[in-house]
């Protein structure tokens, strides 16, 4: 298997893991906090990729690479997760996939201005559509809709953004094993303070919404990201395996509905169309 075909196959099975993450994010947000949810999602994440990175690990990390490990955690999951779960909680879990589907054009503009990497003017164009996606969602109703999880999922778009680029410069020389356990391991550090309070949440709450946090823990944290980074690190370009994330807005609203019964309004489904249009648009260009 060529490593641009396995680039390609981790990155969609990464992308399905985590569509399902803003169905099941909902089910847990039921009794848990944003931030209680972010530490046992990372805490479950961590535990369970230590143990395979003690018996399988590869490559080796310096004392240098553990400002990364910090910077790579909260940027790409407690800092990601806490503005993920709170934009979930005030919108459907397609419209938030949406917002977060966003992250390509970020990461483009951000590898611009830190990288400087040219984005031609076709490029401004996309992200000019998918700006004007997300003043459709706030203003459908004819009035400014000023809803604070458009702002918390932008958000989280942006986190992803620079965790992208982390992930590109450094998954090769310390193994992606070792890169997403210890960033996972650091977020969870960070998130730390939430513990007690996570711990009780978990004590108590139903035993589904309880499932919902380990399996959260396990399939969209977890495996998805060790795909991904290794999508990442084999792909011809970021781009080429960020472009997989614009499949998540279909992925989410079908099991949006499938397991919540959740339609979206007609808002959603016209901000999102002229969002993924501009994602469209920017695929295109860099192809």
């Amino acid at each position: 298997m060529s490593a641009r075909y396995l680039s390609h196959c981790c990155a969609l099975c990464a992308v399905v893991l985590w569509s399902s993450a803003y169905v099941f994010t909902k089910v847990a947000l039921a009794s848990f906090t944003p931030a209680t949810l972010a530490f046992l999602r990372c805490a479950v994440a961590a535990l369970a990729l230590l143990c395979v990175a003690a018996r399988r690990a590869k490559g080796s990390c310096r004392a240098l690479d553990w400002p990364v490990f910090l910077l790579s955690g909260v940027l790409g999951f407690s800092l990601y997760l806490w503005l993920f779960n709170t934009g979930q909680a005030g919108l459907t879990a397609a419209t938030s996939c949406v917002l977060i589907s966003t992250a390509p054009l970020i990461t483009a503009v951000m590898a611009a201005a830190l990288l400087h990497e040219r984005l031609r003017p076709s490029g401004w164009l996309a992200l000019a559509l998918a700006f004007a996606g997300v003043l459709i969602l706030m203003l459908w109703d004819g009035t400014l809709s000023l809803n604070d999880g458009i702002f918390w999922s932008l958000g989280a778009a942006v986190c992803i953004s620079g965790y992208n680029l982390l992930q590109r410069r450094h998954a090769e020389r310390c193994g992606t094993l070792t890169l997403t356990a210890w960033s996972f391991a650091c977020a969870a550090l960070t998130l730390n303070p939430f513990a007690p309070e996570a711990v009780r949440r978990f004590c108590l709450a139903p035993w589904t919404h309880c499932c919902a946090v380990v399996f959260l823990g396990l399939f969209p944290s977890a495996l998805a990201y060790l795909l991904w980074v290794k999508a990442l690190s084999l792909a011809k370009s970021a781009g080429e395996a960020a472009a997989y994330m614009f499949l998540t807005p279909l992925f989410s609203l079908l099991l949006g509905y499938a397991v919540l019964a959740e339609v979206p309004g007609p808002g959603t489904f016209a901000g999102g169309a002229v969002i993924l249009a501009g994602l469209a648009l920017f695929q295109r260009v860099r192809n």
